[in-house]
């Protein structure tokens, strides 16, 4: 009895070490920070305002919403003090969204694809920075389908 509880542990023993040293080996570090993700910090946000939009639906449905812009820099920000700029980008967000479904939307994949349209749509109408997009993200701070 005694054998083959010593037996057991030499093999856990064996195994334990094989696995740690297969793991130095490769090239990792136990508690290694490789693998952690790195946060992206925000940048500076523009308020765009309330939208209440008729959706595309037979029945009569509609979506209101907030919406703020996350921009890549300051400097996109100010281009924005324009208001000619904020009223094609109103513009272009009702367009955008008119074209939407209220199954479509009921989702929060249906939300990320519709930001995700919004941010390139808007990066086409604004004036790009040094060659950089204006707009980093589309975020909804308020979101009622009815």
């Amino acid at each position: 009895m005694i054998k083959k509880i010593a037996l057991i542990a030499v093999v856990v023993l064996v195994v334990l070490a094989g696995g740690i040293g297969a793991g130095l080996l490769l090239g990792g570090r136990l508690g290694s920070d490789k693998g952690d993700v790195v946060a992206d910090t925000p940048g500076p946000v523009v308020p765009v305002g309330e939208f209440t939009v008729n959706l595309a639906d037979k029945d009569p449905r509609i979506a209101r919403f907030s919406l703020t812009l996350e921009m890549t820099s300051v400097k996109a920000t100010e281009a924005l003090a324009d208001p000619g700029w904020l009223t094609r980008i109103k513009n272009e967000i009702i367009l955008t969204v008119k074209d939407r479904r209220f199954t479509a939307l009921r989702s929060a994949e249906g939300l990320l694809e519709l930001s995700q349209d919004l941010r390139t749509r808007l990066n086409a109408l604004l004036p790009p920075l040094k060659g950089t997009p204006p707009v980093k993200r589309v975020l909804f701070t308020e979101f009622v389908l009815q």
